[in-house]
Order: C-alpha cells, then structure tokens, then sequence
C-alpha cells in the first residue's frame, strides 16, 4: 500500500536519476519498493536501478517486465525495460522495447534517442531494393525529412 513515506522516497530516487546519482536513487527506490510491492512504478524503476547500479539484472528484468504487465501504457516503464536490457547486451530485446513504447507515444524523444544509439533503422522505402539504392535513398529523404518538415512549417 502507498504511503507518504513510499511517496517521498519515490520522488527523491526520481531526483536523484536526473542528477546521475544512481547510488542513491538505487537506495530511495529500494525503500519505497519494499514499502509497496505492488505498485508498478516503484516496481519499474527499483528494477531499473538494482540492473544498472547493483549488477543484479535478473531481478531488474523481472521487476520491469512484471511492472509493464501492471500498467501497459506507461512509457516510463519501456525505456526502463529498454535500459536494463541495454545494460545486458541484448540490443533486439531493447529495439524491441523500445519500439513497443513508441506505440503508446510516437514522439517520445527519449525512446526516439535511444532507438538512433543502437542503429535503429526503418525499412526501406521500396523492400525489394537494396537499401542504398538510389532511388531508396532519395524516397527515404523525401518521404521522412522533406515532407513532414513541409508540413511541420506551415502549421
């Protein structure tokens, strides 16, 4: 069950994350998860934190898939699941989160950084053509640069 105190160490690990001080952000979501296990969000980035900062990625797996389960829609929960199996070299694994993610929230910019750091391509234009085929190339600009930044100016 929440309470104030699980509350607080939950924000206080958020804050620590956007300062890079997982040690302490591992200690606070550690605290709220073991006052409230079944809250995914707790569940999610407990196990973000004990795979990237304490080495136990079995439990970080299983901490962040069980939270996914709980509440799909989370975008959070994703890039968490993505980052752990980032952490263990399993780039399909995060390709394939992420991209799940991105279903819930196209535009997120996080996920969107993270899919260009490991190499995510689209599929070519035109399948049956090598990808750096001419014609594939000059449609790829036209059809995912040219266009939507058209359409983005005269909005």
């Amino acid at each position: 069950m929440t309470t104030e105190n699980s509350e607080k160490n939950y924000r206080d690990g958020k804050r620590f994350l956007k300062e890079d001080n997982t040690d302490k952000a591992l200690r606070a979501f550690e605290k709220a998860y073991k006052e409230d296990k079944e809250n995914a969000a707790y569940m999610s980035y407990y196990g973000m934190c004990a795979a990237l900062r304490g080495g136990e990625m079995g439990m970080g797996l299983e901490l962040c898939t069980k939270a996914i389960k709980r509440e799909f829609h989370k975008v959070e929960f994703y890039i968490n699941l993505g980052k752990v199996y980032m952490a263990v070299g399993n780039k399909k694994g995060a390709l394939k989160v992420f991209k799940t993610g991105l279903r819930f929230d196209p535009n997120n910019s996080e996920i969107n950084n993270y899919l260009v750091e490991l190499g995510f391509r689209r599929k070519p234009v035109i399948p049956m053509l090598d990808r750096v085929n001419p014609i594939n190339k000059f449609l790829g600009i036209l059809l995912r640069r040219t266009i939507p930044g058209l359409i983005k100016k005269k909005v």
